[in-house]
């Protein structure tokens, strides 16, 4: 997980001090393996992602001077979690169609 502070702009209004913005990212495993039974490559897919999250409320400061309550997505933690590699399958070689020109 990565920790940053940032202060939080809308509309021209402002935190009036840096809030803690946190972010995950990361290396995640990932693979290609060739399946005998489904003669194709399946394709195993993970991403860095949030696990826990909670809300947080901060006070904005306008240059007119009224306020106004923000709430924003707070990363409490990281994890790998499975997803889509792509949506197509690689066709196992041999099982292509090729094309031959004639002379």
């Amino acid at each position: 997980m990565k920790y940053t502070t940032n202060s939080i702009v809308i509309s021209g209004c402002a935190t009036a001090e840096p809030v803690e913005i946190n972010s995950c990212s990361g290396n995640c495993g990932t693979s290609s393996m060739y399946s005998a039974e489904a003669n194709t490559m399946m394709h195993y897919c993970s991403c860095c992602q949030e696990a826990t999250t909670s809300q947080k409320e901060v006070e904005l400061m306008c240059p007119d001077g009224s306020k106004v309550k923000h709430s924003y997505i707070h990363v409490e933690s990281c994890g790998c979690h499975v997803t889509d590699c792509d949506a197509g399958t690689t066709a196992a070689p041999g099982t292509t169609r090729q094309r031959r020109r004639r002379r």
